[in-house]
């Protein structure tokens, strides 16, 4: 007789192990479901529906902890922390569907935090992200903070074919650099920089395009010559409404980023109080923002934003919780040559690779990288270790 501890990281894991018993196979998705322990933070919560909600937890099999205050019965609100396996929790939706304080809402959003096939739409197309994708970046501003500004439309359109043919899912391209303490530059500058290389790259490559840009001028600019998906580093702050019409007429995809400040001076002394909490808190807040004005949430992606008015510290706890993000919609991870990575271990490739590779691992669905060839072969490994 062995009795050795199973390691399970996800549902995929526990079935498995079920199945390897030689259990019936109408059990096999039930048992898996009980095998997975999920966390899940639940912030500025009423406390009476948090009492309601441990006395329905507990009614389950599954566990909450709470705020002392919630135990006195003291008026207020609280952060609470639910542990239940994915069989706890449908059985827990069921029932806070029908009781007060708001935690019909929270069932909600409790289903949607359940494992589900994601997709990201654009056009009538969408990207299947049953395995990382890789989106290339072509800049078109000779100020790029990575040193790759292509100023040749003819010189950018070669390097979006070939990142095509190397395995690229996404092409997004730059005319204009968010490195930390730029200047911003004008629409018309970043327009005349932008759509000679795009109309190129539109004729010559099948795969989606990206295009970086916070400004509404530029994104109709774009819209209008075939971009596919608006990469923006203010979330729709900047353009607000007119850009999230824009989108939503469109049916484009638009990606949410978060940065603290602007990159003028998002690098000095940037502080949090939860790095994790206050960065979902925003992109959640921008999402449904943004879905107000029309765009479909299955269009919307979002970026933690690493490296944008963070320190080394809060971008490593954001890339080892990135798969939290996931409940928003497709995530994604661009680590690709930021500052904190060489802080970490230096400036070279291989630092830069081991990087998207850790994004994709724990749960980044789209890696926005420099370095296409090579993050196309460490992401089937990443693709490997996901699904076994």
């Amino acid at each position: 007789m062995i009795i050795r501890k199973a390691v399970i990281s996800n549902f995929n894991d526990a079935l498995k192990l079920v199945k390897n018993t030689g259990s019936s196979s109408a059990v096999h998705e039930l048992l898996a479901k009980k095998g997975v322990l999920n966390a899940i933070v639940i912030e500025k919560i009423d406390n009476r529906a948090a009492n309601i909600l441990k006395q329905e937890a507990i009614s389950v099999g599954a566990s909450v902890a709470l705020n002392e205050n919630v135990s006195r019965f003291k008026k207020g609100v609280s952060d609470t922390v639910l542990f239940a396996t994915v069989n706890q929790i449908e059985k827990l939706v069921n029932k806070l569907r029908l009781q007060p304080f708001k935690l019909k809402e929270i069932a909600l959003k409790l289903k949607n935090t359940l494992n589900k096939k994601k997709v990201f739409k654009y056009g009538e197309r969408c990207l299947d992200l049953l395995n990382p994708v890789v989106m290339g970046i072509v800049n078109v501003d000779p100020n790029s903070f990575s040193g790759d500004g292509l100023t040749d439309p003819d010189k950018a359109l070669e390097q979006a074919v070939e990142f095509e043919k190397l395995g690229a899912g996404v092409i997004d391209i730059g005319a204009e650099s968010s490195r930390p303490g730029t200047k911003l530059v004008d629409v018309k500058t970043e327009i005349k920089r932008l759509i000679p290389a795009l109309k190129r790259i539109k004729k010559n490559v099948k795969i989606p395009i990206s295009v970086d840009t916070y400004k509404y001028e530029t994104a109709k600019a774009a819209l209008d010559e075939g971009a596919d998906i608006i990469n923006d580093i203010f979330a729709l702050r900047k353009g607000g409404e007119r850009s999230a019409e824009l989108i939503a007429d469109a049916k484009a995809g638009v990606i949410l980023m978060h940065m603290k400040g602007i990159p003028k001076n998002m690098q000095t002394c940037p502080e949090y109080k939860n790095c994790t909490s206050e960065v979902y808190g925003f992109l959640a807040r921008q999402k449904e923002y943004v879905v107000g004005f029309g765009i479909e949430e299955e269009r919307i992606a979002v970026d933690p934003g690493p490296g944008f008015g963070k320190t080394v510290e809060h971008n490593v706890e954001l890339i080892k919780s990135i798969g939290v993000f996931s409940t928003l919609g497709a995530v994604v991870g661009a680590v690709s040559r930021k500052r904190f990575v060489k802080a970490l271990a230096g400036e070279d490739r291989t630092s830069f690779i081991a990087a998207n590779f850790l994004a994709a691992f724990c749960g980044a669905d789209i890696i926005r990288v420099h370095d296409v060839k090579e993050t196309v072969k460490v992401l089937k490994i990443a693709e490997t270790f996901r699904k076994i």
